[in-house]
């Protein structure tokens, strides 16, 4: 799996128990995704999901296959978990968390996120640039990367949408 088909989750904290399940931290209210991507060095590792449920807050509690003793999943503790792109939408569906991140159209920077708008059919993200304030599309053809550690939105805009 290439990192462009993968949306950063959350990060594994802690091992629960002995039977292998784990202690993820994310800022996602909701997982529906049936395989989550391990970085693990260089590589995005598929595992598929036994369970998954809600913790506390920010917390979820994976149970996976293959994972099943203390130790394996010890070895999982502070690698970074990924889902496919295209269930983003299906994970989260509000956009509140992109408020005061960056926006790059590309590699050129567009300005912070200031809003969000939550409109029948479509998402707007409301985005300072050059001082005045834009309405952009969130369509998940359009989103590149998503980088909650780094608080950036990395975009492919259509030419000319930024001059409107």
């Amino acid at each position: 799996m290439e990192i462009d088909e993968l949306v950063f989750f959350g990060t594994i904290s802690k091992p629960f128990s002995f039977h292998g399940q784990l202690i993820v931290y994310s800022d996602f209210d909701i997982i529906k995704s049936k395989t989550v991507f391990i970085k693990i060095e260089d590589s995005y590792i598929p595992f598929k999901l036994k369970s998954s449920s809600p913790y506390k807050n920010k917390l979820f509690k994976f149970s996976l296959f293959n994972i099943d003793d203390e130790n394996k999943a010890k070895s999982l503790v502070k690698k970074d978990v990924y889902i496919k792109k295209n269930e983003l939408e299906k994970n989260n569906n509000n956009l509140d968390f992109l408020v005061n991140f960056n926006l790059y159209n590309k590699k050129t920077f567009v300005g912070p996120i200031i809003a969000t708008v939550k409109k029948v059919g479509q998402d707007l993200i409301v985005v300072d640039y050059n001082n005045k304030n834009i309405l952009i599309p969130f369509a998940k053809d359009l989103v590149s990367d998503i980088d909650k550690k780094k608080q950036i939105l990395i975009m492919n805009l259509p030419t000319g949408l930024l001059e409107i």
